[in-house]
C-alpha cells in the first residue's frame, strides 16, 4: 500500500471494499480481511475460527492494520470522502466471521483465503461455495492455471510489474 492506490491500481477514493490476504506469522496461518470503507469495519474470514485464544491471537496479528489504516486515511484525507462515525483515527472494529466453512486439516488456510476472496468478489455466499472437501481439486486447478499463465507470459514476452520496475532502475 502506497497510501493513494491499492495494488489493483484503483484509488482508495474510488473503492468501498478492500480484500486483504493476511499471513499471521505467529500462527503460521492465512486469513482474509474484508475492509469496508463505507462503514469503517473489518470482517475476518478465518478457516480455523476457534473461540478464545486463537481469536485473540488473530486480533493481535491484525492490530497494526486496524490502527494503521485510519492513520493512513487521515493522512491522504480519505475521511473527507469516506466519512467515519465517530470521526477520528481510532482503531477499526474487527468481526471474526462465524458459521463459515472451516478447513479440515492444518494446510488449507491459503486455499480457503483464496476461495473466500473469490466468493466475495463474485457476490457469492461463502457458506455455500467454499467446500472443504474440494480444496485439493481447487489446489490442482490453481497449479494448472498458474503453469498455463506462465507459459503464455513466456510465449508472448510479457513482463511482471517487478520485472518492469527492475528494468527502469
Amino acid at each position: 500500500m502506497t497510501g493513494v492506490k491499492v495494488q489493483s491500481g484503483s484509488s482508495w477514493f474510488d473503492v468501498n471494499t478492500l480484500l486483504i490476504p493476511v499471513h499471521l506469522a505467529d500462527l503460521k496461518h492465512w486469513v482474509l480481511v474484508k475492509l469496508e470503507l463505507t462503514s469503517w469495519t473489518i470482517e475476518v474470514y478465518d478457516s480455523l475460527q476457534h473461540e478464545g485464544r486463537h481469536n485473540a491471537r488473530v486480533r493481535e496479528g491484525l492490530e497494526c492494520l486496524v490502527v494503521f489504516i485510519p492513520m493512513l486515511a487521515e493522512r491522504i484525507n480519505l475521511f473527507d470522502v469516506k466519512k467515519r462515525d465517530p470521526p477520528g483515527i481510532h482503531p477499526i472494529p474487527v468481526t471474526i466471521m462465524k458459521d463459515i466453512p472451516k478447513q479440515a486439516n492444518g494446510g488449507d488456510c491459503g486455499m480457503f483465503t483464496i476461495k473466500y476472496a473469490e466468493c466475495l468478489l463474485e457476490g457469492r455466499d461463502v457458506r455455500y461455495w467454499v467446500i472443504a472437501e474440494r480444496m485439493q481439486l481447487f489446489r490442482e486447478w490453481l497449479a494448472c492455471f498458474f503453469w498455463l499463465h506462465a507459459k503464455r507470459k513466456i510465449k508472448q514476452t510479457y513482463k511482471s510489474d517487478d520485472d518492469v520496475n527492475m528494468d527502469i532502475g
